[in-house]
């Protein structure tokens, strides 16, 4: 079944829905749709609509609405603060994470990331990261499009970002250190208090900095290690979310 982004208020007892004209043209043109096929349409906030397409207009493709659905949000968000790897990394680990069930993204510079960006790229990627999180959700039938943070530094990340983070927060730090802890400790250590949101710090290609560590533990994120082995960024990214995943699924 086809599924389209439809970021807008549908009221609760509106008959059909008009999808946008980038939407019907994709749909259309793109995918073929025909009049009279299922489709799903969604808000990126829970809310999908399903039902039948009235015709195959490419510039306002209209659905006639046979169900409503809402989607409970989750009651553990899962979070990635991640130093900036390559630029096509960067919209995998997206990607997938929005199939793991990512609600929200830091990216960041750091005193290692290989990717520079001036506020114009930034931008760019931003709007880049945001559209590979819809098409995302589409693919995989995700109802909520993760927040998608502005790319900022490590500094303001550590003293404003994290500032604002409190107990319910669980933060963890992807690291090569000695004296880091299991996930598996670490899950069995927050049981008596579960937290509502998993908020991992994954670094680059070259690791935090000794710098950044040191920022890290301040903030009160715990280190933490993942498996035995030297992970790349994209998989050290994923080994953390679908980690992460698990541990909400047992509090």
């Amino acid at each position: 079944m086809h599924r389209a982004y439809h970021p807008f208020e549908v009221a609760p007892d509106a008959p059909t829905l008009t999808l946008s004209r980038e939407e019907s043209f994709h749909i259309v043109k793109v995918l073929r749709a025909r009049a009279d096929e299922k489709i799903s349409a969604f808000d990126g906030r829970g809310n999908v609509w399903t039902g039948r397409m009235v015709s195959a207009d490419a510039k306002a493709l209209e659905i006639a609405i046979e169900t409503r659905e809402r989607a409970a949000p989750p009651s553990c968000r899962l979070a990635l603060a991640q130093m900036l790897p390559k630029a096509s990394l960067a919209d995998d680990i997206v990607r997938a994470g929005v199939e793991i069930g990512l609600s929200e993204f830091y990216p960041i510079l750091g005193a290692r990331t290989e990717l520079k960006l001036d506020a114009a790229r930034a931008a760019r990627r931003l709007e880049r990261w945001r559209a590979v999180a819809v098409e995302a959700c589409k693919q995989c039938g995700n109802p909520f499009v993760p927040e998608i943070f502005p790319v900022t530094d490590a500094k303001t990340f550590f003293e404003k970002t994290v500032a604002g983070e409190g107990e319910e927060t669980l933060k963890l730090t992807a690291s090569l250190e000695p004296g880091t802890r299991s996930c598996r400790e670490i899950e069995n250590g927050r049981r008596a208090f579960p937290p509502r949101k998993i908020l991992w710090l994954v670094g680059p290609e070259g690791d935090l900095s000794p710098e950044e560590y040191a920022s890290a533990r301040a903030a009160g994120f715990l280190p933490t290690r993942l498996g035995n082995f030297v992970l790349r960024v994209p998989t050290a990214a994923l080994y953390c979310l679908a980690a992460a995943d698990q541990m909400r699924a047992n509090f």
